[in-house]
């Protein structure tokens, strides 16, 4: 099987266990840099170049390029899905992944449960959505942010103001969304990997933050995956079309809610906790989509039956 991995940094911690496990196997792996190529499309069909020469192509491709990708990116994974290729995952999963108001509406829309979120396109309603998720303390994120960057609290309303003023000011959107004490600045992470949740940890965040993220100091611990939140997770991850996802949940006493749904989750979390399967459970379901393929006698890999778009 020849695995093309789409991430600008091949260093990453996931991309190069994904690699490592996938050579393991035997698996031809590419990790190529979406700019690096040109798309083409004119009568005789859809192409690509890769660094100016003709690209000699993939039998499964998989975008490993979280909340920060970009349109070329995106353009390049639906290019690739024009042409029959099997992308995991596909673009419009990516894409209602990457903007945190989306996946919102998408989860609200099929019934999930998620902390109060509101959005003020105009200063003037910023005290209307400050109210609408109860008041301060409220997190202030940027639609598209990854890695607990350009997450914020504010403590207050003069707080958020001065934070909306400033990413307004700049001509960016902000998203208040509930803050959620309870949960004690500690989320849970669940790996879903096509349709099954395999596995969790709890990620807590470091002391004087309320960010659990590992790249801003937060730990992370083997957690035990109850069937209520496997199931939520599951069921995020198909509202949003993801094939692969990682599910961060914040657990209540009155059960979990989504924070967040990610397309390239980082599983370094897993493996400091001593859960090493994470990369294998991804190539074994490389292989099993392939062989679906395969078996279906497509000559260009594509996408399957059982894969779905993000659930409007």
């Amino acid at each position: 099987m020849r695995v093309v991995i789409l991430c600008r940094d091949e260093t990453l911690h996931g991309v190069r266990r994904i690699t490592e496990e996938s050579r393991r196997r035997r698996h031809r792996v590419r990790v190529l840099d979406p700019y690096r190529f040109l798309l083409k499309a004119d009568g005789g069909g859809i192409g690509l170049e890769f660094k100016g020469k003709p690209f000699t192509g993939g039998d499964v491709f998989m975008a490993r390029l979280g909340a920060g990708i970009s349109e070329h990116s995106l353009a390049l994974v639906r290019h690739l899905g024009a042409s029959g290729a099997l992308v995991i995952n596909p673009a419009g999963s990516l894409e209602a992944a990457r903007d945190k108001l989306r996946s919102v509406q998408l989860l609200v829309r099929n019934g999930l449960p998620t902390p109060r979120t509101a959005f003020a396109p105009d200063p003037s309603y910023l005290p209307r959505a400050l109210e609408a998720v109860g008041g301060p303390p409220v997190v202030m994120k940027l639609p598209r942010s990854t890695q607990g960057q350009g997450v914020m609290l504010a403590g207050s309303p003069e707080e958020a103001q001065s934070i909306a003023d400033a990413m307004w000011a700049i001509e960016r959107d902000v998203i208040v969304q509930e803050f959620v004490g309870e949960a004690k600045g500690s989320d849970l992470r669940v790996m879903v990997i096509g349709g099954e949740a395999i596995g969790a940890v709890r990620r807590r965040a470091p002391k004087g933050d309320f960010r659990s993220n590992l790249h801003r100091g937060g730990s992370a611990r083997r957690a035990r995956l109850t069937r209520r939140a496997a199931d939520l997770a599951e069921r995020a991850a198909g509202v949003c079309g993801l094939d692969i996802a990682g599910v961060d949940l914040l657990e209540t006493k009155s059960g979990p809610l989504v924070l967040e749904v990610n397309a390239a989750p980082g599983f370094e979390g897993f493996e400091r906790a001593g859960e090493r399967v994470v990369a294998a459970r991804i190539v074994d379901y490389l292989e099993e989509r392939w062989l679906a393929h395969r078996a279906a006698g497509r000559r260009s890999p594509g996408r399957e039956a059982g894969s779905t778009e993000p659930l409007l």
